[in-house]
């Protein structure tokens, strides 16, 4: 698979895994805290199997943060509209997602 297909894979584990996050973090059904984490977990699996694959640059980095953000933004509207958060806690768990898994 070529870089740009991996770019756009990790752009949706990653946004996925923000999903995640942010559902534990704002959701008001505590018991499922654990299956959201535990789905945290399996993608982050993923993503360190499909990040090996290649070498990264700020470019790529760049990429992959907006395939994430629209992955999740997508995921949000479509199944979780009625979850608040800010923008602002969604680019910090993007990038701190992407400084997890991917390093220059």
């Amino acid at each position: 698979m070529g870089k740009n297909r991996i770019i756009k894979i990790l752009g949706h584990i990653f946004g996925n895994i923000v999903v995640h996050k942010i559902l534990i973090r704002h959701t008001n059904k505590p018991e499922s805290i654990h299956h959201l984490s535990k789905e945290t977990e399996a993608y982050g699996e993923n993503a360190s199997e499909v990040a090996e694959e290649f070498n990264w640059n700020d470019k790529d980095k760049i990429k992959i943060f907006e395939e994430a953000l629209k992955r999740f933004n997508n995921s949000m509207k479509k199944y979780y509209s009625d979850v608040n958060f800010s923008e602002d806690e969604v680019f910090d768990l993007i990038n701190e997602t992407i400084e997890e898994f991917i390093w220059v």
